[in-house]
């Protein structure tokens, strides 16, 4: 039961090693999500600072056409265009969707300085990013802040945000963050629970480490039994009662053949195949041991070696009960 045992407590430990592995896979994915939610709502807020700040170098007259509106009229100079939404939009985010529009045009995002805004809203935060960037994008051509237009490939990316009403300007973020901010910023509760769990994993596993010291007997060496006659394999001693009987090496491995074999029964050819292959008529010596051997044991009259003629011997308990 012993190997069996031990690939059980394996098992188990090698399944609560997944289970924590996943845990915080799951964890540091969930928080990473979180980051970057932050940093879309820090976009968003730069959005709009960025917005108010252009709106107010240009002038743009506008007429809505109602509270929550389809459309809106832009007049621009001297021309008139007029926008329609999918859906009802409100009056006041209508009114920022077609200034960006014109504003593209005239006034477009300038990605070094909206980074710089970007990075004010994100240090409120309190994530440390080693380095943030803007990705401006107008009527499909692309502008990168600094002109970095390699790093943002292994950084946290926020998606697109388009940010005008004919959807022609959008606005990506990016930071580059340490696995270990986002861990830092895990909710207090459920970082602690993680490492409770993997204190106990530990322990429990180095508990299970520790066992194997011990060495687990082979089944080769656990000992034998024919009633209470025990065949102690590592020691080569014979207990009968708990009682040590003396007995001879030889003939000690003819009493474990004896107790291994179908029924405790032996042919001749059975004992000179396992103590004497080598020899051609080994009559002499098995006729022999198998006189010592019942000698060794002959205080004990509940255990006999008999003789059937023409077949062989059998090792036999004259009493069921002991």
């Amino acid at each position: 039961m012993k190997k069996p045992t031990n690939l059980f407590n394996f098992g188990f430990i090698t399944v609560g090693w997944i289970v924590f592995i996943l845990l915080c896979y799951t964890t540091f994915k969930d928080e990473k999500a979180n980051v970057l939610k932050k940093m879309k709502d820090s976009l968003q807020e730069t959005t709009n600072i960025d917005y108010q700040e252009r709106l107010n170098k240009i002038l743009i007259s506008y007429r809505p056409l109602g509270r929550k509106i389809k459309g809106i009229q832009i007049k621009c100079a001297d021309s008139i265009e007029t926008i329609y939404f999918e859906d009802s939009t409100h009056e006041s985010l209508a009114t920022q969707l077609a200034n960006q529009y014109v504003m593209a045009q005239t006034n477009s995002v300038k990605p070094d300085h909206f980074n710089k805004i970007f990075r004010k809203e994100w240090e409120k935060n309190g994530i440390f990013a080693a380095k943030t960037g803007i990705i401006y994008c107008h009527n499909k051509k692309k502008v990168f802040s600094d002109n970095d237009s390699i790093s943002f490939q292994s950084a946290l990316v926020t998606p697109v945000q388009m940010i005008d009403a004919r959807q022609t300007a959008s606005v990506q973020a990016w930071a580059m963050i340490h696995w270990t901010e986002i861990v830092k910023h895990t909710v207090p509760k459920v970082l602690w629970s993680i490492i409770a769990y993997f204190i106990v994993l530990l322990w429990v596993s180095l508990s299970f480490l520790k066992k194997p010291l011990k060495k687990d007997i082979p089944e080769s060496h656990l000992p034998k039994q024919f009633g209470k006659m025990t065949l102690k394999l590592e020691s080569k001693k014979l207990y009968i009662n708990d009682q040590p009987c003396p007995i001879a090496p030889t003939d000690f491995k003819l009493l474990a053949l004896f107790i291994n074999a179908p029924e405790h029964f032996l042919t001749k050819e059975d004992i000179k195949n396992v103590l004497w292959p080598k020899e051609d008529k080994p009559d002499n010596k098995i006729h022999s041991h198998i006189s010592t051997l019942k000698s060794s044991i002959k205080n004990f009259p509940k255990y006999q070696i008999i003789t059937e003629p023409g077949k062989g011997y059998r090792l036999i308990l004259s009493q069921t009960n002991e």
